[in-house]
């Protein structure tokens, strides 16, 4: 029930934009399809050495801080269809301080997981976090680097699905503007985030692993390329016993 009126809420949202015309300001949606070389969720190789197509579609409600989204992951190689899964988000963000140097941006968040592939729907479960990450703190080379905490609750699913959890997120960003043939400037994001798992799927309550990643943004006509690749330094052997590199492309569209 959940999950249909999430799915028909950023559908209707999303198609709404096509007769609304400038009737609706505001209203903003993003289609994005990416490809990944592996599929790392929260420190978890989900998919071993297989890649996945993910495509996602993203509403932001006329300026008002909520959005929608649905996301969905999928393998490339057969025999894996039991891992396909979708997401259904509902968010809502808000700045305090904004002229201030500790400005703080918060997000809220609720998770529908769905893994449409497997025979029961007790294997689905649900998350709600809140984050907050302050943009202007810590000014650095013309741009900030940004620290930012996370904490989610992930609930038990009834059979067959994670245990519950939760799971700590600290993280840091910085975005490093340089100049490129023909005069322009490209962007170039770097992210670092440690994270703790507080016993979701059986871990043990422990620093699970830290992730590094960069990536950069492309335009190219109305749509927006950005490669990206990870490295995942893993310090937990009950969530992965592995450290991990992988990389790939997203390919986004506005309107």
């Amino acid at each position: 029930m959940i999950r249909t009126f999430l799915t028909a809420s950023v559908l209707f949202l999303a198609c709404s934009t096509g007769f609304a015309g400038e009737e609706t300001p505001g209203l903003e949606v993003t289609a994005d399809i990416t490809f990944t070389s592996k599929y790392i969720w929260r420190g978890y190789n989900i998919l071993g050495e297989h890649g996945a197509v993910q495509p996602s579609l993203d509403v932001d409600l006329f300026g008002t801080g909520f959005s929608a989204n649905v996301w969905a992951s999928y393998a490339l190689s057969s025999g894996l269809s039991d891992f396909d899964e979708m997401d259904f988000t509902l968010a809502y963000e808000t700045s305090v301080f904004e002229d201030k140097r500790y400005a703080m941006d918060i997000v809220m968040n609720y998770i529908y997981y769905e893994f449409p592939n497997l025979r029961s729907a007790a294997a689905d479960t649900e998350e709600v976090g809140a984050s907050v990450s302050m943009p202007s703190l810590l000014p650095l080379g013309g741009s900030s680097l940004v620290p930012s905490y996370y904490v989610g609750r992930l609930f038990p699913a009834d059979e067959g699905g994670p245990t519950g959890g939760i799971f700590h997120i600290a993280g840091l960003s910085y975005s490093l503007t340089m100049p490129v043939i023909g005069g322009k400037e490209r962007t170039i994001d770097f992210t670092a985030e440690a994270v703790y798992n507080d016993g979701a799927f059986d871990a043990d309550s422990d620093w699970s692993h830290a992730t590094f990643g960069v990536s950069t943004q492309i335009d190219v006509g109305p749509l927006y390329f950005t490669p990206f690749l990870n490295y995942q330094l893993s310090m937990s052997d009950t969530v992965n016993e592995d450290d991990e590199i992988w990389g790939g492309l997203s390919v986004s569209y506005n309107w």
